[in-house]
């Protein structure tokens, strides 16, 4: 064999692998129809969203029947110096000042401006003839409804706009304090169910499916029947907790098995309280939510279709390489041309070379695909061809150098769950690369799958330059060269 190489002799090997590759169809189909088939299945799988979750629920929550204008009257009707009378607000103000001395007007808002923390008042006016009498009625009534909101929401704090006319004053009377109150109570309290609020929220939302349930019991039986993915319960006292400070539980029956759409039914119930709340109350938090990168609603071809790509120009090189060339072995092919002018050199390179195209040609036809279901890395693309072809040239490589040792296809099959399996989970395209074990949080790092992920994300959502991923770059070199070195060096059998 010649000691040397030449450029002719390689290019001989590389068309003559080409031509073979187009004869060969079990070989064209690989090649060409599978990277195509399994990169649309991903493709569509995963430009997907989780949707219509069928969740069965019941709510049983009642609206809240107190008020507090009707806490205030129990306080004064329970002083014995207060005589109460019932008034509508046309009548109200009949024999004031006479035989009535005060009027209490109790708002139609009352107990929704109280919850809804707006300015709430109560209108108090007084006619009588001394002093000492209008501040017992200013007294008695500030105490009543202080009293009242005590019980109604655990704090005091209410405006009383108070017109009062003594029209002789004088010395207070040696009697009786007592007097008369026209009360108009026009509260209608808080006539709205917020677990009723929740369940028009959450029927509105595509991503659930609204499974109505009459008891907390067919809820259940909806999640073990599986019938439904999730089950919501809310409790009859869901409101009055609510409104008064305590609380109140929502309980959710899960089918656990079904991660991903729990998730969404558990965040589609979140916005649903959270909406509840604000739309009621008028309370909650205004979130503002700034994308440093990316962007809201990104799918998952988005954000792992460019690692995708190189995975599968790893996978595919890898086996149509090693099968490929340990079929040229046992074929005699190999050592047929050690009786040639060939080196064994010109034959590693020929060979690299051939299979390099056939994985750029499938890299190409996976781009493709990727690029149609997410556009949005087609601006970065540019940046990506050196990760990619340094990728498939250390795939190409180390297939060849695995393919020397193993005597039948078989064995090459076999190194997929070894080598080219792990990388899926170990490269940070789904999972990140924070969740291994301090212990092993060296091991993506023996992938050469791993520095390609890095340098993609840099590229495509982080806006990095050539500089920035100069070291996956150089990672990706070490594996090429070492590929070649490992091809070069083991020669094939006499």
């Amino acid at each position: 064999m010649s000691p040397g190489t030449s450029t002719s002799r390689i290019w001989t090997i590389v068309r003559r692998i080409s031509r073979q590759i187009r004869r060969d169809r079990r070989t064209l189909g690989l090649m060409l129809v599978a990277p195509l088939l399994v990169t649309f299945i991903y493709a569509i799988m995963f430009t997907g969203t989780v949707a219509n979750v069928p969740t069965a629920i019941f709510v049983n929550d009642q609206a809240w029947g107190t008020t507090l204008g009707g806490t205030i009257t129990s306080e004064l009707e329970g002083n014995e110096n207060v005589t109460v009378i019932h008034r509508s607000l046309t009548t109200a103000f009949l024999d004031f000042g006479t035989s009535v001395q005060a009027v209490l007007l109790l708002p139609a808002g009352l107990t929704l401006g109280l919850l809804k923390s707006t300015n709430t008042s109560i209108e108090l006016y007084v006619n009588v003839t001394t002093w000492p009498q209008a501040n017992y009625i200013i007294s008695t009534i500030g105490n009543a409804t202080s009293n009242a909101l005590t019980q109604f929401v655990g704090r005091t704090g209410l405006t009383v706009d108070r017109n009062v006319t003594v029209l002789v004053p004088a010395l207070p009377p040696a009697g009786s304090l007592s007097f008369n109150l026209s009360l108009v109570d026009e509260d209608v309290g808080f006539p709205v169910a917020i677990g009723e609020v929740v369940q028009a929220s959450l029927s509105t939302n595509g991503n659930v499916s609204l499974v109505l349930c009459h008891s907390r019991e067919e809820v259940i039986d909806s999640v073990r029947s599986e019938t439904s993915t999730v089950g919501v319960y809310l409790p009859e006292n869901f409101t009055s907790l609510l409104l008064t400070g305590g609380k109140p539980t929502v309980e959710i029956f899960v089918n656990g098995i079904e991660t991903t759409e729990v998730g969404t039914v558990l965040a589609a119930v979140q916005e649903a309280l959270a909406d509840a709340a604000k739309s009621v109350l008028d309370r909650g938090t205004d979130v503002s939510i700034t994308y440093v990168y990316g962007a809201a609603g990104m799918s998952m071809i988005e954000l792992a279709g460019p690692s995708v790509i190189g995975f599968f120009a790893l996978f595919f090189g890898f086996i149509i390489s090693g099968v490929f060339f340990l079929r040229e072995r046992q074929q005699g092919t190999l050592e047929r041309m050690r009786a040639s002018p060939l080196s064994d050199l010109d034959v590693v390179i020929g060979y690299v070379i051939a299979f390099i195209g056939v994985s750029l040609v499938q890299t190409t036809m996976i781009t493709l695909v990727i690029v149609y279901y997410s556009p949005s890395i087609l601006s970065a693309m540019g940046m990506l061809v050196l990760p990619i072809l340094l990728l498939v040239v250390a795939s190409v490589t180390l297939a060849i150098a695995v393919s020397y040792r193993m005597k039948t296809e078989l064995q090459v099959v076999q190194m997929i769950p070894i080598y080219v399996v792990p990388q899926i989970f170990l490269s940070g395209i789904f999972f990140p690369l924070s969740m291994l074990p301090s212990y092993l949080a060296f091991l993506p790092y023996v992938f050469p799958l791993t520095y390609y992920v890095m340098a993609v994300k840099g590229v495509v959502f982080f806006g990095a330059t050539l500089l920035d991923i100069v070291i996956p770059i150089i990672a990706l070199s070490l594996y090429a060269v070492l590929g070649v070195g490992l091809a070069v060096a083991h020669r094939p059998e006499s």
